[in-house]
């Protein structure tokens, strides 16, 4: 990612969660995001990048399709010492294995911990066919509050 990339990442980001969160989180909330402050916000953090934390994204004939951001653990009891913070996949790609490969450059084969929105079952499913767990950890969405559900897997064997 760069930082001339922001703008387009900003609505690609505002989209995934209008399409992977309707029915979980508030649709005046879903409806009120606004691609310009999330790509400001992604300007920001390409510009200013906070050490070891590294974004990747994925391009198709359209544009932007997905992104996947991870880093050091942003939580006192982390149960591993890698954070998946974000996937982020449009549904025209959902099914096309770019989920994994974000995944795959992201966390690697890695013990990791990320958290999932509760009643988010697609992502829930991806996650436990890569090791992921309920590790029982939960806690509100800071916007919403909705519940969100820690999920972690040991480092993968191959």
């Amino acid at each position: 990612m760069r930082p001339e990339d922001a703008g387009e990442i900003g609505r690609v980001h505002v989209a995934v969660w209008r399409e992977a969160y309707s029915g979980l989180m508030p649709s005046d909330y879903l409806a009120g995001l606004d691609p310009v402050a999330f790509g400001d916000s992604w300007r920001a953090r390409l510009t200013s990048p906070t050490p070891r934390v590294r974004h990747w994204l994925a391009r198709d004939a359209e544009g932007i399709v997905g992104l996947a951001t991870a880093g050091s653990p942003r939580d006192d009891d982390a149960p591993a010492s890698l954070e998946l913070y974000a996937i982020n996949v449009l549904q025209r790609a959902h099914g096309t294995g770019l989920a994994d490969d974000l995944l795959a450059h992201a966390i690697s084969d890695s013990a990791a911990y990320l958290w999932v929105a509760d009643g988010n079952g697609r992502a829930q499913a991806f996650y436990r066919r890569h090791g992921f767990r309920d590790e029982g950890g939960r806690k509100p969405e800071p916007s919403t509050g909705v519940t969100e559900v820690r999920m972690a897997r040991d480092a993968v064997r191959t």
